[in-house]
């Protein structure tokens, strides 16, 4: 499967380079209008039916959002090099405005001459500011999409909180400058104690609902720095940084003391409901693998040794 994930991207690739390669060859301007006709030509052209079902593929939730995740960074290539373009314009723009302010109307050139000469300076500095009016405007609008498919690609959409996806990605960031020396950094994951009797007593319904609840719960509880995510199901994983084991403690223990004492009606029926939660701090030396490993242990403790409890591991 990656194999054939690298054969389309590398495909994707070439078009995208042969597009420029076209319109240099033609001394086309890659202006964002140019660049969209001369890309959609050579994609009919040169794509096949493996390029253009794609996504379509019978693959898991997980390929399927690791393809969009690349085609996100390819049209990130587009919006910076649709910058590039927007400067290079912006810059000779201002070299023809410093023309026509210099021009010196005392050389030989007859008077007509000098008059068309400025007429069309004129003309194509004017066409060349539509450009980049019309090349700015691309800009913002492409930005603006991508940072709504990132969104959609990073968020749970029942708890709105970032997801499993977004918190491997955070988590390798942190501890890729933790790999010699500990860091000030706190892991928790937290799961809903007897979520399956909810579930099975008051309903689907209610069971989203009180997940929903224990999402903006806890993201109540901790600072603005601190992250949590959905991790999967009814489990919630929490980023902790710049913060010593104590403090980061306290905010666990008050999550678990504030589901405690919470009063869920559903239906006019009381929801009782707690949390287990398990802890560690970074080590030196700890990757995605270990530290997951020993939050998940740790929790795993608090549901063995009774449930709404925290362990520090």
């Amino acid at each position: 499967m990656d194999e054939a994930k690298n054969s389309i991207y590398d495909r994707i690739i070439n078009i995208h380079d042969e597009a420029l390669a076209s319109l240099s060859a033609k001394h086309i301007p890659p202006y964002p209008v140019h660049y969209e006709k001369q890309f959609n030509r050579i994609f009919e052209s040169l794509s096949d039916h493996t390029l253009k079902t794609a996504l379509n593929h019978d693959s898991t939730m997980d390929e399927k959002i690791n393809s969009i995740s690349k085609y996100i960074e390819l049209a990130k290539i587009a919006v910076e090099a649709f910058s590039k373009s927007h400067t290079s314009m912006a810059l000779v723009a201002a070299q023809q405005n410093d023309l026509l302010s210099s021009y010196d109307m005392s050389n030989n050139t007859n008077d007509q001459a000098r008059l068309n000469i400025i007429n069309g300076l004129m003309e194509l500095s004017s066409n060349m500011n539509q450009e980049l009016q019309r090349s700015e405007e691309k800009i913002v609008d492409l930005n603006e999409r991508l940072d709504d498919v990132l969104l959609d690609v990073t968020t749970d959409p029942l708890t709105h909180l970032l997801n499993h996806r977004k918190y491997m990605e955070d988590l390798t960031n942190i501890l890729s400058n933790g790999m010699d020396n500990e860091l000030s950094f706190l892991s928790l994951m937290i799961n809903a104690d007897d979520f399956k009797k909810i579930n099975d007593t008051f309903g689907h319904t209610a069971g989203d609902k009180v997940l929903y609840f224990l999402a903006q719960t806890i993201k109540g509880m901790v600072r603005a720095g601190d992250i949590v995510y959905r991790y999967g199901g009814d489990q919630f994983a929490v980023l902790i940084n710049r913060c010593d084991k104590d403090k980061a403690l306290s905010v666990a223990e008050k999550i678990l003391h504030k589901v405690e004492n919470s009063h869920l009606i559903y239906s006019g029926k009381s929801i009782e409901l707690t949390v287990s939660i398990g802890a560690t701090m970074h080590q030196s030396s700890d990757d995605i693998d270990t530290i997951i490993k020993r939050t998940d242990s740790a929790l795993l403790k608090s549901k063995q040794s009774g449930k709404n409890k925290i362990t520090l591991v």
